[in-house]
């Protein structure tokens, strides 16, 4: 189960749909734009996670671990979707499963306990110090693609 965060612009997901269907150039910009906004947040999330959060992840259990911070890091990605079930257009995912264990693990039991004790969550507190910055990148472009969606769109469809 991988740890994720989300921004929510309405609108987003049509202006996608829009945009491929008009320019698909245009929608692979849009998405390298969005991605640039959320890059800071991502690359300060990869190096956030500790080292080594506990002794015992450095064994192999289940094939999940060894705990591997390179791997963890870069099982932190941004992907988007504009399927119409899909909850979110663009999400931050950890990939890795050392670090989707380390990301929703609880105080419940003594493996959880014993994380949290030592190192707190990653992606979520990264995200809240990022949120305003994120949200506001978002929508600016979001805006500008709606702006140019507006402009190519045939006179017969307005």
């Amino acid at each position: 189960m991988p740890g994720s965060a989300k921004v929510e612009v309405v609108g987003v997901k049509e202006t996608l749909r829009a945009l491929r269907e008009l320019d698909p150039e245009y929608k692979r910009q849009f998405n390298k734009d969005i991605r640039g906004v959320v890059a800071p947040m991502v690359g300060a999330a990869k190096g956030s996670y500790p080292a080594l959060p506990i002794s015992g992840m450095a064994r192999q259990w289940n094939g999940r671990l060894p705990w591997n911070v390179a791997a963890v890091r870069q099982g932190v990605k941004i992907k988007s979707s504009t399927r119409r079930n899909a909850n979110s257009v663009v999400y931050i995912s950890q990939g890795s499963a050392a670090g989707a264990i380390f990301e929703v693990v609880t105080t419940g039991n003594q493996f959880g306990a014993a994380i949290r004790r030592r190192n707190p969550k990653v992606l979520w507190p990264t995200y809240d110090r990022y949120a305003a910055q994120i949200e506001a990148g978002v929508a600016g472009i979001v805006r500008d693609a709606e702006k140019t969606v507006q402009e190519r769109m045939p006179a017969i469809w307005r």
